[in-house]
């Protein structure tokens, strides 16, 4: 597949609902063990990767002595924020209903229930490129509410938190910062992207797991990726971020000594109208009827480890707006809003 694993999975699969879709769900296994149980968790700063691994680098909401942070230690003048609210946070158990989500071109046959089939799901592909999200047991929900109460804490801090960043990647930091103010967490989960070479209709197939049949097991009859949750786990605990939210932090350049200079949030509708435009030509591809529009860059950058994010299309429409800024600052529900139907 063209680009990385994470790249293809977020340039296709629909997102304007519940924001950014994880390749790698699960949480990484040097998280410590409530990082295990539960997963990602509201005010964690960290990078997603080309694998689709979110690295967790500290949490705002936890004391410098957290089990989080023994390991990689804290960012300079770090003071955690008070702890969340149960009353600031909006839970549903039920937020995404048991079923699939995929990219537009992608036609469904079957219903899982019905079990005089060799598979539960038959999917034709009739695009060249797409994705597709299986969740059995469907998906839970929490988010911040109103997230932007984090983000004067980011824009105080944006810049220390970069220096640490970049320690912490020994040199070396070419993502922008995540702040998590919220997510979608599933028990289980089926996902894949694929590319055909040419227009015929392929196929994507999925059957329950014989080891575990609250996961699905996919095949594709064209060049595709595709994984599964772990069938070890038969009661699963709900720890598998598949979407997350939050303020995507990004600075003009890595400098070793960043100045402290303004700093950006995302706020006029202005701005906003003309980035859902560069956002959806970008995601169709369609340049030449925008050509109006500010020239931002989009050559792919192969020596970088940067995902697809529509949050670095903004910032980085922000940062070329105002070459006086060293931040931009944007949260996910702008540019959701912007994408729904």
């Amino acid at each position: 597949m063209s680009g990385s694993l994470q790249d293809s999975y977020a340039k296709h699969l629909p997102c304007a609902k519940y924001g950014y879709p994880l390749w790698m769900p699960e949480p990484m296994g040097t998280l410590p063990e409530d990082y295990l149980e539960r997963g990602l968790q509201i005010g964690d700063v960290g990078t997603v990767d080309r694998e689709g691994w979110f690295d967790v680098l500290f949490n705002i909401c936890k004391g410098s002595n957290n089990a989080l942070h023994v390991c990689r230690g804290v960012p300079k003048n770090f003071q955690p924020v008070q702890p969340v609210k149960d009353a600031d946070v909006r839970c549903s158990d039920n937020a995404i209903s048991a079923g699939a989500i995929h990219s537009s071109g992608i036609t469904r046959h079957l219903q899982p229930d019905n079990l005089s089939r060799l598979f539960d799901y038959e999917f034709d592909l009739s695009t060249r490129a797409g994705a597709i999200l299986i969740l059995p047991s469907g998906a839970e929900s929490q988010q911040l509410s109103p997230p932007e109460q984090f983000l004067e804490v980011a824009r105080v801090n944006a810049l220390d938190w970069y220096k640490f960043a970049k320690a912490c990647y020994k040199g070396h930091l070419d993502r922008s910062l995540y702040l998590i103010t919220g997510f979608y967490k599933a028990r289980s989960w089926s996902l894949g992207s694929f590319e055909k070479s040419t227009g015929d209709i392929g196929k994507i197939l999925a059957r329950r797991h014989p080891d575990n049949p609250n996961v699905y097991k996919l095949e594709s009859s064209c060049r595709a990726d595709l994984r599964h949750s772990s069938v070890a786990d038969v009661s699963g605990s709900v720890n598998q971020a598949v979407f997350i939210t939050g303020f995507k932090i990004t600075v003009r350049s890595w400098l070793p000594d960043p100045v402290v200079s303004p700093i950006l949030e995302s706020e006029t509708l202005s701005i906003l109208a003309c980035m859902f435009k560069v956002c959806l030509s970008w995601l169709l591809g369609f340049f030449d009827g925008y050509k109006h529009l500010p020239q931002i860059s989009m050559e792919h950058c192969p020596q970088l480890s940067q995902p697809f994010h529509p949050s670095d299309i903004i910032n980085r429409f922000l940062l070329n707006k105002k070459p006086d800024a060293e931040v931009a600052i944007t949260h996910d529900s702008q540019w959701m809003d912007m994408m729904k139907d």
